[in-house]
């Protein structure tokens, strides 16, 4: 898959999830969103030896996944002190956008990222039955739900840093040293 990722003309999550899965390491915590982020990120290979990865399963797939993100660092930090990266996708973040909201009186996470691969909508459908090019003319408004959300607005209504980057810059975005919670949006 990694060589095949590397001749595409287009960036993809697959190049996303290649890109989180070799900036995050030992002692690092991964939250994975449903639908293409776990799928994408066990097509690019990663390496598990002391990440502890966690994965919430709503009742449409992608309910409570920013506040699991949020809760799972808070107990990875007060556990272990290391850092926590969350990869999901756009309509994962848009329809649970509202956990972001954090009490001015509860604790916040220290060292969250939340990767936000973002396809304008639900990409994962497009590779299902209904995705069939026969079935296009309704497929995408349907099932694929294109949102149009300014995802770095949202994260403005909370208070939460947040910016847009190429999948290429991810790594070095990881990388860098902060303090809060942030969204990379891809």
């Amino acid at each position: 898959v990694r060589g095949q990722l590397a001749a595409h003309p287009l960036t993809t999550g697959l190049h996303v999830a290649a890109a989180v899965a070799d900036a995050v390491g030992p002692g690092d915590q991964l939250v994975l969103g449903a639908s293409n982020p776990v799928r994408d990120i066990a097509l690019v290979g990663f390496n598990t030896a002391d990440v502890k990865v966690r994965s919430n399963r709503g009742v449409a797939g992608i309910d409570g996944t920013v506040s699991t993100a949020i809760g799972a660092a808070l107990a990875h930090e007060r556990a272990a002190g290391g850092r926590t990266v969350a990869f999901i996708g756009d309509l994962t973040f848009v329809h649970d956008s509202s956990g972001l909201l954090v009490g001015p009186t509860e604790p916040t996470p220290r060292n969250l990222t939340i990767v936000v691969s973002n396809d304008n909508g639900g990409g994962i459908f497009e590779l299902l039955e209904q995705g069939d090019p026969r079935f296009s003319d309704v497929s995408s408004r349907i099932f694929g739900t294109p949102h149009d959300v300014d995802v770095g607005a949202l994260c403005r209504a909370y208070h939460v840093e947040s910016r847009q980057i190429e999948a290429g810059d991810l790594a070095a975005a990881l990388d860098e040293s902060f303090d809060g919670m942030r969204v990379l949006e891809v």
